[in-house]
């Protein structure tokens, strides 16, 4: 019964291992003594496999091997390497017994274990390319850079342009006020100051203006395009941006 039961794994090996009743040769002393050997390290390493020895089972498999190659041993050798979790070792096993060309009259059980050989060895890999494409990270996507600069920008250029409003208009104040008290654009020396002092507030204003304009189109800029982007999710973004612009002031509220 228990040769039996290791004839569908190893049976090509005895098979072949069989002397013919015609030949008429005796084989030498230690031609059985090696059957005899291989035969009982197939048996152990089947034993050894059923219990879930498979450090064991891949021994006796391999002294079996040494003494009588067959590929159903090396087919066993490579179930072993692949439930101790040595895929490369398996992969190289499985290889061998695909790279030995069968003969045409290769008995049914070397032909079997091509064939298993082959089906396992594709269903490893195909086993490993999935674990490999599951532990890959995809590339995080490109993501902008902060819209923080752009909005700084934008609210320098607001606060400037609310400074050229308001001294502006105190400028035409100053200039309305002087002309009142001095009929057809003729004034008296003393109100020279406050000439001067509107004068100065137009500058102001046209200066205040200048510069809010530029930053206020620096900060449009910077809103569209966001610099300074990652490839990955950056840490300490800002979560909510509250803005609020009036004349002359600009208020900017951040929460991360």
């Amino acid at each position: 019964m228990r040769l039996r039961w290791l004839f569908p794994f190893v049976p090509a090996v005895f098979v072949t291992l069989t002397p013919a009743v015609a030949d008429a040769q005796p084989r030498p002393a230690s031609v059985p003594d090696k059957r005899a050997m291989a035969l009982e390290h197939a048996h152990q390493g089947l034993d050894a496999y059923r219990e879930g020895r498979f450090e064991e089972a891949y021994g006796h498999f391999r002294e079996a091997q040494a003494l009588f190659p067959a590929p159903t041993l090396l087919v066993h050798m490579a179930r072993c390497q692949r439930r101790l979790g040595k895929v490369v070792e398996a992969k190289a096993l499985y290889e061998e017994v695909l790279a030995e060309p069968l003969p045409k009259d290769a008995p049914p059980p070397f032909v079997e274990a091509h064939h298993d050989a082959e089906r396992e060895l594709a269903e490893m890999e195909a086993k490993l390319a999935a674990e490999k494409k599951a532990t890959e990270r995809p590339a995080p996507a490109p993501s902008k850079g902060s819209i923080v600069p752009g909005v700084i920008t934008l609210g320098v250029g607001a606060v400037g342009l609310g400074v050229g409003a308001v001294t502006g208009a105190l400028s035409m104040a100053k200039v309305s006020d002087v002309r009142s008290r001095c009929p057809d654009d003729h004034c008296l020396s003393a109100y020279r100051a406050e000439a001067d002092e509107a004068r100065t507030l137009g500058h102001v204003s046209t200066a205040a203006f200048v510069v809010g304009g530029v930053a206020a189109a620096a900060g449009v800029v910077l809103l569209v395009l966001r610099p300074g982007g990652t490839t990955g999710a950056s840490t300490g973004a800002v979560k909510d941006l509250r803005v609020s612009v009036g004349i002359g002031r600009a208020d900017i509220q951040f929460h991360y």
